[in-house]
């Protein structure tokens, strides 16, 4: 039956892909120019050569990549000079930042046993740069507090707040203790700061098996899955180190405002020590790692931890390269990945990197021969992405004038592997994406990147009993990398676009995320042997990016982004409702006693407390008034940008600075009213756990704040916004 399934979705997959190949011509350009545009992207793919990518990608990889390396600068410059000789204008600015590696780390278990943690990872047989040792930094979570204890360990899961509840009900709690927590569930900047909420004084972070080890596959390097010595590193994620001002408070203080307690990261060989040193009542079910140990939370076994860190200042380089437009120079299309990595970073990011080298060259050759881009192309090499994304957040407010006046796309490329194409994003550019991707030839399967596409998904839905039907819509970003800036406080339509197999099933994103096995090595045997899936990522970006700065009238369409924003609020209704109605059902089952009968005896488990009863839903019609007329107008203005022509260049640039005005209507001033940095009034990171982009994000805050007339005001500005660029769909159907 499965296969069968599977046959039919496929063959439906293809037969849409070609009758949307054949039946559309490029968005944004009439039958002569879309002609022509193809013969440029051929022309683009001729130039992406095999050996070109493995020599750079070998290149990049061939030293430790981080922040403050030698190597780190030299790939700027090698980055810079390249382009130089591929006829771009290059720049490399410099930005100074402060940085906290720990020079000190250690963590040991108390009394009898003298068992301590090693932060460091052995060389690898037949991988010959994990034998260069010298220069790589060892695990560590970066602005790490400096702090020395001696504690109890207390074991809490994923160290989220779910996690403290159920810590609780096992009649357990962390304060004055020191808190051991899986890397998994939430970005690892969250998981110290709730632990320090909880009164814990110290937390080690470890990367259980069952995320990326042993029970995935074989472990490297027979397969490609992380070893009992593998180690993550990370940062905690502070904005102020790029504050002068703040950052020298930072530097003097040795922690954050908001963190206060020494951090350390360990792998899952030195975990299984301590987590065998626990006693102590055996955790939830849904606690249980892959370790094959019976998980208990602790509390009787001691820890000595210590950190101490320099907090130094180091400069990061960000190598921006300029292609000035033949037509419309005032117009960047934008294009960036950053090049420094924890260690090697052949999958995090350089393979993504080498794509961009691939295509500054192809696309600089165009140039030369007389084919130059109708918009300014601007292609970016940051720094400073492992810290905290720092990099390109110091260019985007250095450049902030010049952003919201020239900026009309930002293409991002970070982690890539092989696999299905993920375009992430701007619902808006749901088209082009479908459009490029129904042009471009998969290396494993031979169909078409867009036939995989939709056949994944619809064997998805399959497999969970719904239809997969309509165009494959961009889900908007959360945070995580260099997007950020350009997609949350600019207001710039963004994708962020990478090969790799789905993340939720048996083959996630980086098996050896953040390691000293993030190889050359590593990469060329599991990553993408041969790298054809980094020459299809060149294709697939150049494609991405001349269409934009080749299309007359921005190749955007807006069905897709007034349905989608339909959704967000039909999500934040369902979950505000839900949040209520749970919150009564839970104080009404804690009032008449039901969780004590209810409870597993020899679990231990107390009954949970009462909980503040969240607001009740919002009325949200105004703002369903208001998307209802956004998606009337987005329909009209589709429908007739479709049916255009070639336009004159003038009456082209006329509806483009419209389209320009509607991307930014639900942009703050101020920021979100809990976040200031973030001004997008419809995606920003969520606030809570993990990395997930928040629906109405002002308004949401703002329920979890439980503050009614905030609700309320958050709802007007967001309803006004949505008419104001309702409006401004209907200015550019008529100049169209």
């Amino acid at each position: 039956m499965r296969a069968v399934i599977s046959s039919l979705v496929l063959t439906a997959a293809v037969a849409a892909t070609t009758a949307a190949a054949q039946d559309a011509a490029l968005a944004g350009f009439g039958p002569t120019a879309a002609s022509a545009e193809r013969g440029l992207e051929q022309r683009a793919d001729a130039s992406i050569d095999k050996a070109d990518l493995d020599g750079w990608l070998k290149q990049l990889t061939s030293a430790p990549n981080n922040v403050g390396a030698a190597h780190n600068k030299e790939n700027a410059d090698f980055i810079a000079a390249s382009l130089r000789s591929w006829g771009w204008d290059v720049k490399v600015e410099p930005v100074k930042v402060l940085v906290a590696y720990p020079t000190t780390q250690k963590l040991s278990l108390s009394g009898g046993d003298p068992y301590a943690a090693d932060f460091t990872e052995p060389a690898v047989a037949g991988d010959p740069d994990t034998a260069k040792q010298a220069g790589v930094l060892p695990g560590m979570e970066s602005y790490s507090p400096d702090g020395r204890v001696d504690a109890p360990l207390v074991f809490v899961n994923e160290g989220l707040a779910r996690d403290y509840d159920d810590l609780e009900r096992l009649g357990a709690s962390v304060k004055g203790k020191v808190v051991l927590v899986k890397s998994s569930g939430a970005g690892r900047w969250v998981k110290p700061r709730l632990a320090q909420q909880h009164g814990a004084v110290g937390v080690v972070i470890y990367s259980d098996p069952e995320a990326d080890g042993f029970p995935k596959g074989d472990v490297y390097p027979t397969g490609a899955w992380r070893t009992e010595r593998t180690l993550q590193r990370g940062t905690l994620g502070i904005d102020s180190v790029l504050d002068a001002k703040g950052a020298k408070t930072l530097q003097a203080e040795h922690h954050t405002a908001d963190l206060s307690i020494p951090v350390v990261t360990i792998g899952y060989g030195d975990a299984e020590h301590f987590l065998r040193a626990l006693g102590g009542k055996p955790v939830p079910l849904r606690w249980q790692g892959g370790l094959p140990l019976t998980y208990h939370v602790g509390g009787d076994a001691g820890v000595h931890l210590e950190v101490a860190s320099p907090w130094e200042w180091r400069t990061l380089y960000n190598v921006v390269a300029t292609l000035r437009g033949s037509t419309w120079p005032d117009e960047w299309v934008i294009r960036g990945v950053h090049h420094d990595a924890w260690v090697f970073g052949a999958w995090d990011p350089l393979a993504g990197t080498t794509a961009l080298l691939a295509e500054a060259k192809a696309l600089g050759e165009l140039a030369r021969a007389g084919q130059r881009p109708k918009r300014t192309l601007v292609f970016a090499s940051w720094d400073g992405e492992e810290l905290g994304i720092l990099g390109s957040k110091a260019w985007a407010e250095r450049h902030a004038g010049e952003l919201a006046t020239h900026a009309v796309f930002y293409l991002n490329n970070d982690t890539t592997g092989r696999g299905f194409l993920s375009a992430g994003g701007d619902p808006s550019l749901a088209a082009l994406v479908d459009g490029v991707a129904a042009d471009l030839k998969d290396p494993e399967t031979g169909a078409t990147v867009q036939a995989r596409r939709l056949a994944k998904r619809a064997v998805d839905a399959a497999e969970k009993g719904r239809n997969a039907e309509g165009e494959i819509v961009p889900q908007r970003l959360g945070t995580g990398s260099d997007y950020l800036p350009f997609a949350h406080r600019f207001g710039v339509p963004s994708l962020h676009v990478r090969y790799g197999y789905d993340r939720d099933g048996d083959e996630e994103s980086v098996p050896v995320y953040h390691s000293l096995y993030d190889t050359y090595t590593h990469y060329q045997r599991f990553g993408d042997p041969g790298l054809a899936y980094v020459g299809l990522l060149a294709k697939t970006n150049a494609r991405l990016v001349l269409r934009t700065a080749n299309a007359d009238v921005l190749p955007w369409r807006y069905t897709s982004f007034a349905t989608s924003l339909g959704k967000d609020i039909d999500r934040l209704q369902a979950s505000a409702d839900a949040a209520h109605r749970e919150s009564q059902r839970h104080n009404a089952l804690v009032d008449n006693g039901a969780y004590g009968l209810a409870s597993v005896a020899y679990r231990q488990l107390q009954p949970p407390a009462r909980v503040d009863e969240a607001l009740q839903a919002p009325d949200l019609a105004p703002l369903r008034d208001a998307q209802q007329e956004l998606l009337a107008a987005a329909r009209a203005y589709d429908e007739a940008a479709g049916a255009a022509s070639e336009l004159p260049a003038a009456k082209a640039a006329k509806v483009n600075a419209t389209l320009r005005a509607f991307a930014t209507a639900w942009l703050q001033p101020a920021g979100l009213p809990q976040r200031p940095w973030y001004r997008h009034l419809l995606q920003a990171p969520g606030r809570k756990e993990g990395e997930d982009v928040a629906p109405l994000p002002a308004i949401g805050d703002a329920l979890d704040a439980k503050d009614t007339a905030q609700v309320k005001q958050e709802i007007t500005l967001t309803t006004e916004a949505t008419r104001k660029a309702a409006a401004l769909l209907k200015t550019a159907t008529t100049q169209l």
